[in-house]
């Protein structure tokens, strides 16, 4: 992630945006479903390697129970604050959240003290994704397991794509609408397998999945482009003028009735092994 991308999430606006419109109804459910991809147990240490607002790092501490431990890693301070702003709401089942400020290929954990470590939507923002699967690789016990999930390059990427395309229309000038028709979120199964490959793991493998999503409302649908990089090019619009900018976003994502729309949404993910 560069430094331009790095200072828009950090602002606090979109990281709590971001948790209100987009992880319940998009990260949420990914997040789930690569949790479940890999058996985690009762007990287990667990890393999320750039957590956001934490949706693998609840996910797993379900399951891990009280017994384990979650460690949630980002770059971003203020996404991490969601996590702990909220970790006073989980019950006595579930395994305890620590956040940790850190670079992806810099990660502050000793050495083979992970069972599982997960990466969800963080590797296209990687520069080094073969660095960070090694620091990934660094941190995992043997026998421990990595799981890692991005966007499918070459499918629609719903809902980006189509905040995107709104924004080029409304807002020309902006500089991340325009980076957004070049890929720079996706990867393939081939990139994903490879920087696994690349970081030292042991039967690297990914796949394509699908899921379908759904939000509630248009309208909610549509302030989830707050919680993006977009966030800070809509707040600075004058008030009026932003509201109305949302209320057509929300207009064009939905049907002729004014309802939501179910969405395909296709991710890869990979997965890999540190040898016994």
């Amino acid at each position: 992630m560069n430094a331009e991308d790095r200072g828009m999430f950090a602002q606090r606006a979109v990281a709590e945006n971001y948790r209100r419109y987009l992880q319940p109804y998009l990260f949420d459910p990914w997040a789930q479903r690569l949790v479940n991809s890999v058996g985690l147990q009762r007990g287990q240490a667990v890393l999320d390697v750039a957590a956001g607002t934490g949706a693998v790092a609840r996910a797993a501490a379900a399951i891990v129970g009280g017994s384990g431990s979650i460690v949630a890693s980002d770059i971003s301070r203020s996404m991490l604050s969601s996590i702990t702003s909220t970790a006073a709401a989980a019950n006595d089942d579930k395994a305890s959240i620590t956040t940790l400020e850190c670079s992806a290929t810099a990660i502050d954990l000793p050495d083979a003290s992970m069972d599982v470590v997960f990466c969800h939507q963080g590797f296209p923002f990687m520069p080094d994704r073969v660095a960070v699967a090694r620091e990934m690789f660094r941190v995992l016990r043997p026998g421990g397991t990595v799981a890692v999930g991005v966007w499918a390059l070459g499918e629609h990427l719903y809902p980006f794509d189509d905040y995107a395309a709104f924004v080029r229309k409304h807002v020309p000038d902006s500089a991340f609408a325009r980076s957004m028709g070049s890929g720079s979120l996706s990867m393939t199964s081939e990139d994903v397998a490879a920087a696994l490959i690349g970081g030292g793991f042991a039967d690297a493998t990914a796949s394509v999945e699908h899921l379908t999503v759904q939000w509630p409302t248009a309208s909610e649908e549509a302030r989830g482009i707050t919680g993006t990089p977009f966030g800070p090019e809509i707040g600075s619009m004058a008030p009026a003028a932003q509201e109305a900018f949302l209320v057509q976003l929300a207009a064009s994502l939905a049907d002729e009735n004014g309802a939501t729309v179910p969405h395909p949404s296709v991710s890869v993910f990979g997965r890999g092994s540190v040898p016994r």
